[in-house]
């Protein structure tokens, strides 16, 4: 009798270490923890297959849309990832010896001296080719001049509508329906003036950067394409490999993090750490785009209509629920990490009183 009572005691105990949630309140079945495994390949497939995406179109995919069309409270703090995205910097207003309000040429000449000096430093040109570099430097700069001198008048009224509508967003000038739908559209226009002269300006950075690249012979060339221009706003304070600008960087942390995240899950290689990390993302996007009520704008209708709880709260909730149980030990890598590393630590130091 104590020789069976001994066996079944061993049995639970070796079942109890085996799954965590069993108890004399709580069980959990073979069924069960099969499906908490599906449940953790799926969500690791949704993020792996995003990630992998996005590597594979890295042409076309930006952080940046998505993040420009925040909203809710938390908006601003996305808005303050993208680099001077109001244009303050990059389109500044100076004053002119008359009084009159000019747009000041200072980020892009800038930007644009630094391109000539990395040609000149990285591929040694000739008295000729210096030449000409100068004179292709002089002739953009007298066009961005006249670019900017030509639009001078839509800039200044831009600044002027920008400093209004941040004046009536600080006043509280949008509680009622349409005055949300009035701020919000008016936000997009402005937003979509400010774009339409940056791509031309940076149209016209790309345009002078292949017009010296042209001015190189094939040996010059074979030491590699010149990087791409980098304004001040959109510069990394301190360099890093493989990154030229701060929305580089951004892009390369969504992508590569989404992709870790999902390999670690499909695998259940560091499985909860994994979906820390793929909560904390979810998060982020939840806050860029909350289905709370009074929130303008409201998801499209063709994606479904939702209360708080949305698809995407769904999936927090869920990746969240595998942080909390031992997925990746019932069928994944972890099961080997913990058998050859976490269980002899844990015999070794996880029992001293």
């Amino acid at each position: 009798m104590d020789r069976s009572r001994t066996s079944d005691t061993a049995r639970v105990v070796a079942h109890e270490r085996r799954f965590p949630l069993n108890g004399n309140k709580f069980q959990i079945g073979v069924a069960a923890v099969v499906m908490l495994v599906l449940l953790r390949v799926a969500i690791g497939w949704h993020f792996l297959y995003e990630g992998v995406w996005k590597i594979s179109h890295a042409d076309k995919f930006s952080a940046e849309p998505f993040l420009s069309q925040a909203k809710g409270p938390a908006a601003p703090l996305f808005y303050a990832m993208l680099p001077d995205m109001d244009g303050r910097q990059r389109l500044a207003l100076g004053v002119n010896e008359a009084g009159e309000k000019t747009v000041k040429p200072d980020v892009y000449l800038a930007a644009w001296k630094n391109l000539k000096q990395e040609v000149v430093g990285r591929y040694k040109p000739g008295p000729e080719q210096t030449k000409t570099i100068e004179t292709i430097y002089e002739r953009y700069e007298d066009s961005l001049l006249d670019y900017l001198a030509a639009n001078r008048e839509d800039i200044v009224a831009y600044h002027e509508s920008l400093d209004r509508f941040e004046a009536d967003r600080a006043a509280g000038n949008d509680g009622a329906p349409f005055q949300r739908k009035r701020s919000w559209d008016r936000r997009m226009e402005l937003r979509g003036e400010v774009n339409g002269w940056f791509a031309e300006l940076d149209g016209m950075g790309e345009e002078y950067r292949l017009a010296l690249w042209d001015v190189l012979d094939k040996d010059q060339k074979a030491r590699g394409m010149l990087p791409k221009l980098v304004t001040s706003p959109e510069s990394l304070p301190v360099p890093v490999p493989f990154v030229q600008t701060r929305s580089d960087a951004l892009d390369m942390s969504v992508t590569y993090g989404l992709t870790a995240i999902g390999l670690c899950l499909v695998l259940g290689l560091c499985t909860r750490l994994a979906a820390i990390g793929g909560g904390v993302f979810l998060i982020f996007v939840l806050l860029t785009q909350p289905p709370w009520p009074a929130i303008y704008p409201p998801a499209p209708e063709v994606v479904g209509h939702a209360l708080i709880v949305d698809k995407n709260f769904v999936e927090m909730v869920a990746i969240f629920a595998l942080v909390a149980l031992p997925v990746g030990r019932w069928g994944g890598l972890d099961y080997f990490l913990y058998h050859w590393i976490g269980r002899p630590l844990e015999d070794r130091y996880g029992n001293k009183s």
